[in-house]
């Protein structure tokens, strides 16, 4: 189809321009990784600089590093990273496979409680329009919409970490629970992960909310909505197959659109409340230079994010029979 065509195109691009900046970019960045290593340091801590290095091949013409970089991308499969310094000598690849369960739980649990959130809220709203309770959500909602993420963060934490202990305000997991898929670990998991998905949804949740909210009522004001009540069809299948549905198409939309704003929301809820994801890899990757982790972190990120859009516009041509006749 024309649609999918011209999507895929412009993924395509997109991976062949991040690809780009992520060899780049660190390299224009002052500074390099054996730089950061003491000048009175031991001989031996010398040697391991020189040896990382090596390894990198940061000791080689740039064109070199470049054509070695597009080798191991886009000529292996998976793509070739190198070894983190930080974490010597362990993949890249391994390593983001470690940490990314960890984001992407963050992230997933945060898109459906906003979505939960947001259909209940503007359920209730739209029983009595104009009335308290949607007057207070729309406010309620620009409010959140327009809060930055880390200030929703550093509220929750002081809230309910700081003053009232309710919560833990820092890690994944408690450190004395051992590692295993048990009730004590899964329960440590969850009560670490409330305040950080708690934040993630707030900043989602107006916008979810305003989206769901315009596009249902411009949905009721259309002539087949109109006409599917005129033919006597269930209020059921009015409101699933013709409102519902219709009014989805937005909010798809934007999801698949803003994978990208949602994983740097990620990021900095991660640094505030200390929880070990790709987002605090990457941040701490930059302060040392470790130039395998950022160019493969962000790779792979990207990988994921053109995924997404491609589910989005996959699920759009499924609801959308106007996608789907372009030729």
């Amino acid at each position: 189809m024309k649609y999918l065509t011209k999507r895929l195109i412009s993924y395509a691009a997109v991976i062949a321009a991040v690809s780009q900046l992520d060899f780049f970019l660190p390299r224009i960045a002052p500074g390099t990784p054996i730089a950061l290593v003491p000048q009175d340091c031991a001989s031996s801590c010398q040697q391991l600089a020189a040896l990382l290095n090596a390894e990198m091949g940061l000791n080689k013409p740039l064109y070199v590093q470049y054509i070695i970089y597009m080798k191991d991308i886009f000529l292996h499969w998976p793509p070739y990273f190198s070894v983190s310094q930080t974490y010597f000598p362990t993949p890249v690849l391994q390593l983001f496979l470690s940490k990314i369960g960890w984001t992407l739980l963050l992230v997933g649990g945060g898109i459906v409680l906003s979505l939960l959130a947001a259909f209940l809220v503007s359920s209730l709203g739209s029983l009595k329009r104009g009335g308290k309770v949607e007057t207070s959500s729309v406010y309620g909602a620009i409010i959140l919409q327009s809060t930055p993420v880390y200030w929703t963060g550093l509220i929750l934490l002081w809230t309910f970490g700081v003053t009232l202990h309710w919560l833990p305000i820092f890690g994944n997991v408690s450190p004395t629970i051992p590692a295993g898929f048990t009730a004590a670990y899964v329960g440590s998991v969850l009560v670490h992960w409330v305040l950080p998905v708690t934040a993630m949804a707030g900043s989602m949740f107006g916008e979810m909310f305003l989206i769901i909210r315009g596009s249902t009522q411009e949905v009721l004001k259309t002539e087949y909505v109109l006409a599917a009540k005129m033919r006597g069809l269930k209020e059921r299948t009015v409101a699933f197959y013709y409102i519902l549905r219709n009014s989805m198409l937005p909010l798809v939309s934007v999801l698949s659109f803003s994978l990208a704003s949602l994983i740097g929301r990620a990021v900095l809820i991660e640094i505030i409340f200390g929880y070990n994801g790709v987002g605090s890899m990457i941040v701490n990757a930059v302060s040392t230079k470790d130039y395998p982790v950022i160019e493969g972190s962000l790779f792979l990120i990207t990988l994921i994010i053109v995924a997404g859009g491609l589910i989005g516009d996959m699920i759009l041509l499924r609801i959308d029979p106007r996608l789907r006749i372009q030729r």
